[in-house]
């Protein structure tokens, strides 16, 4: 915000006034998703409107930034959507579960417990919340259709360095690392068996150690 009132100021002289005395707009979707990370969705608690010796001169920028948008006072509120405005039914029906969706509105149709929305994708937050539902998807899907649940198991072995170099064409002769604790690059057995429990998030490629499916489960 203090950038943009810097430069407007600088283009017409005028340094003295908020935007160089340029009235704005500004537009935008509150109904979009929060900022990553938690960060704050447009100021931090953290910066003020007074701004003192001490400051840095980037947090003097900052509440400069906040007191110019603390001068914003006239709020028009748009609840009508207009990209999805044609009259047929279907388009009726996306509407309003836009508009549901926008104010986390629940109305009492559609109904989620209906047959038609048992094996409908869920996008979730959390990569740990989308594991548990998969996870109870399955079991439900067996027993609601007879099935067994069948687990595959991952192989897992420990990285050689020397097959490392190899695959880089990095071949010069150099000496041989023995490492006297692990003599082998086969897993321990609970070190195996821990990590086949372990959620599919916790890999940094979210591939699962352990794939429980049945016939006809959709995935």
């Amino acid at each position: 915000m203090y950038r943009i009132s810097s430069q407007c100021a600088k283009a017409r002289g005028k340094h003295s006034e908020p935007f160089g005395g340029i009235n704005f707009i500004f537009a935008g979707d509150f109904a979009q998703l929060p900022p990553a990370m938690n960060a704050p969705p447009l100021y931090s608690g953290s910066v003020g409107t007074q701004i003192e010796s001490s400051q840095t001169v980037r947090n003097q920028e900052a509440a400069v930034g906040k007191a110019l948008w603390h001068q914003v006072t006239t709020v028009v509120i748009l609840r009508q959507n207009m990209r999805q405005d044609k009259q047929l039914p279907e388009d009726n029906i996306l509407r309003t579960a836009l508009e549901n969706m926008r104010y986390k509105s629940c109305p009492n149709d559609p109904k989620l417990a209906q047959k038609a929305f048992r094996n409908i994708s869920i996008i979730t937050v959390f990569n740990a919340q989308k594991d548990r539902i998969n996870q109870l998807g399955c079991e439900r899907f067996a027993n609601e259709n007879n099935q067994t649940l069948t687990s595959f198991y991952s192989i897992d072995r420990w990285k050689d360095p020397e097959e490392s170099k190899k695959c880089k064409g990095l071949n010069h002769p150099k000496r041989q690392i023995i490492d006297p604790v692990c003599k082998t690059n086969v897993f321990a057995s609970q070190l195996q068996k821990t990590l086949w429990e372990q959620p599919h998030a916790s890999s940094n490629k979210h591939v699962p150690g352990k794939l429980t499916l049945c016939v006809g489960m959709p995935v």
